[in-house]
């Protein structure tokens, strides 16, 4: 399992320093969160203040998670969320799901 972490770009050491043991749990709820749908929603109705907000709470755990996968699309989320570009935020975030998912597919697997 840990191979597969690494290779979608995630420090592990990182996040086994701030949880732990627990360090498989919270990934896994991290990425089961609905932060990733309420960012989405925020965006299509436009509140792209209550989008900043959600995205900065997420970016805080990734950090702490170790997830170096979404560190340019969240940096790329910042940008496009402060510019109001909808369009592009929804590509941006279509790529982050997809990550989302094969860090969920590899969590499931082994747990």
């Amino acid at each position: 399992m840990l191979e597969k972490l690494k290779a979608l770009n995630i420090d592990i050491m990182k996040g086994q320093d701030s949880f732990g043991e627990d360090y498989p749990a919270e990934l896994l709820k991290f990425v089961k969160s609905l932060d990733f749908m309420r960012l989405g929603q925020a965006v299509n109705t436009g509140r792209f203040e209550s989008a900043m907000m959600t995205l900065r709470r997420m970016s805080m755990q990734a950090d702490k998670l170790g997830l170096v996968c979404f560190e340019r699309q969240f940096t790329g989320l910042r940008q496009n969320i402060a510019r109001k570009d909808a369009t592009e935020v929804k590509n941006i975030l279509s790529l982050v799901i997809r990550k989302r998912i094969q860090i969920q597919d590899v969590l499931k697997d082994n747990l």
